[in-house]
């Protein structure tokens, strides 16, 4: 089935007598696959079809489940067996060139059963040929910036070009090609993270549209922090008038395209997307369009088109390649059938849509983030994490103060708390059984532990200086013994309760507040310490003093605190008797080694 003919069909007739063939016999077989693969290709299209994830093993190789697909000449691709795939076998592994890289899987034939050939054609042919032709596939990678999205039938009717692209983000911008009388114009922007480089990031857009309502708006999403994969989706709505229906296309117009990351802005050019309106109804618009093609032409500019059914993210050193993460279908390659849309008619009835509930939320993430991720009521993060490296130069001399970079946690301005570790990763995945290990504190503890990593510590002293003003910190570390040439892997973790912004002091609106001074105090196991808040801007109140955690030791009415003999970090609430809205918090690191230092 290699052919690129489908048609025009002509079958055998067979009659009483008739001298059979091999070329009969090849005529039958052409003609009942070519027949299912133009019912194939025209009636269902091409992509996945059921099943055929991919799931990452370890750090070198995957698993293929089992399914089915549709290749673009409507050949059936199916893999029989569930089985695991080491990535470096895999044709066109050693030309990559990047560290993302997509997983194709082709239609493929393979000769099985050599047998003796008792004639011959002709004197050249050989004396061997082969009595079954087994129907398989084959894998392949090829670099992402190397594969494209075919276009695809609904691309006709919804309309999709970048606005802004980098290493970091991808912007996105979809409108319906077409609107009818009566009906909104409905536009969705898409913000995806491509990286994981930690940073907060801010995207405005201008909009001007002709023919609708509003003239006008503008897009923005400000302080945006999202974990690697997560989707931002902003929505805008536009009402044509009635004068532009007959009249040609709308032009819509998305200028003074910025973006903000880190303190560096950047911009982009103008796009334009255009809106057909067309009278009559959606149904209408699609059923006159969507029939119409040139089916030889058509057919034969789709026969090669890539199916890829992965996108695969490595860790690339120069000999060597991770796994860090497998993306399904990146170019959405399915087919849909009968079954999903009676599905989606049943959900109707338990979906509501967020207007006609009430909840109104113009911007949503979808995807998957780290667990302990979480947003206040008002949409806020409660926390984040995030990985940089660190380098240390060329000596890593003992005693001798290394500090990172301004890093943005994107908790918003106000204090927080932020824990740091070293992440360590595992060269021999088989002896340890884990892929990497993070140690926060004093990493010494573990030197002995072979369960932990086969990395050699680091021994070095480590903290954390906190900018509540600008949304920042900044880590320091410090050797104990010489290291060399070397580059640290920093894990860190930021916390900010949700109702930590109500106590920051506006001094603008000269509010009474309580704040301790300072908010983070170190203690040796079974130590003690008064807790004293200063008072700002309101006298002196009986306070009340609460334990966070059950197990962090006691503290009594007058703020006399003594910690427990197990070390860690623990917290503390102190807020006013009579009017518990205002409060304040602190941590007290109860550590042994920290004191002793």
């Amino acid at each position: 089935m290699n052919n690129r003919r489908y048609y025009s069909f002509e079958r055998n007739n067979y009659f009483y007598g008739k001298l059979l063939t091999s070329r009969d016999f090849e005529d039958e077989q052409n003609y009942m696959n070519n027949k299912r693969r133009l019912v194939n290709r025209v009636l269902h299209g091409s992509g996945v079809v059921y099943g055929l994830d991919v799931v990452p093993v370890d750090e070198s190789s995957i698993v293929i489940q089992s399914g089915m697909a549709l290749d673009a000449s409507g050949r059936e691709i199916v893999v029989q067996n569930t089985q695991v795939v080491k990535l470096s076998t895999v044709r066109g592994y050693r030309d990559l060139k990047t560290s993302s890289a997509c997983l194709g899987i082709a239609y493929a034939e393979e000769k099985t059963e050599p047998v003796y050939a008792v004639m011959k054609k002709d004197a050249d042919a050989a004396e061997h040929q082969y009595n079954h032709l087994k129907e398989g596939y084959e894998l392949f990678l090829m670099d992402s910036r190397d594969c494209v999205r075919e276009s695809r039938r609904e691309d006709a009717f919804i309309t999709q070009k970048v606005l802004y692209e980098d290493d970091d983000w991808c912007v996105t911008q979809y409108l319906p090609a077409f609107t009818v009388p009566g009906m909104a114009v409905k536009g969705r922007t898409r913000i995806v993270k491509t990286s994981r480089m930690p940073f907060v990031g801010t995207f405005t857009c201008r909009v001007t549209v002709d023919g609708m309502e509003p003239a006008e708006l503008e897009i923005r999403a400000d302080n945006v922090s999202q974990e690697y994969g997560e989707v931002l989706m902003l929505e805008q709505t536009f009402r044509p008038e009635e004068y532009v229906f007959g009249n040609g296309e709308l032009n819509v117009r998305f200028g003074e395209i910025t973006v903000q990351k880190s303190g560096v802005k950047e911009g982009a050019p103008e796009v334009t997307m255009t809106v057909a309106p067309v009278y009559g109804t959606a149904l209408d618009y699609v059923q006159e369009n969507s029939y119409r093609g040139n089916l030889d032409v058509d057919l034969d500019q789709k026969y090669d088109e890539k199916l890829w059914i992965a996108r695969i993210r490595l860790i690339r050193s120069e000999h060597h390649s991770i796994i860090d993460q497998v993306e399904r279908c990146p170019f959405d390659q399915y087919v849909y059938n009968s079954v999903q849309l009676m599905i989606l008619e049943k959900l109707e009835e338990y979906l509501i849509p967020e207007n006609q509930a009430g909840a109104v939320q113009p911007a949503r993430i979808q995807g998957s983030t780290e667990a302990g991720s979480a947003s206040g009521p008002a949409g806020r993060r409660a926390n984040s994490s995030g990985v940089f490296e660190m380098s240390l130069g060329t000596g890593g001399e003992v005693g001798k103060v290394y500090f990172s970079e301004e890093i943005m946690h994107g908790l918003g301005n106000g204090p927080v708390y932020v824990d740091i570790g070293i992440e360590y990763i595992s060269r021999d995945t088989e002896a340890s059984g884990d892929r990497e290990s993070i140690i926060l504190g004093d990493g010494s503890i573990f030197e002995s532990d072979a369960t932990v990593t086969d990395e050699k510590i680091f021994q070095v002293d480590q903290a954390v200086k906190i900018l509540p003003a600008r949304g920042t910190f900044i880590v320091g570390v410090r050797p104990r013994v010489k290291m060399g040439r070397i580059g640290l892997r920093i894990r860190w973790y930021a916390f900010k309760p949700e109702d930590l912004e109500q106590r920051v002091y506006d001094r603008g609106e000269q509010k009474g507040c309580i704040m301790i001074q300072p908010d983070t105090i170190v203690l040796p196991p079974k130590g003690s310490v008064h807790i004293a808040p200063v008072f700002i801007n309101m006298p002196e109140q009986a306070l009340t003093f609460t334990l966070l955690d059950p197990e962090g030791g006691k503290i009594d009415n007058t703020g006399l605190y003594t910690a427990p003999a197990q070390e860690g970090v623990y917290e503390i609430r102190a807020e006013v008797l009579g009017d518990p809205k205002i409060f304040t918090h602190a941590f007290v690191i109860v550590s042994q080694k920290k004191t002793e230092e």
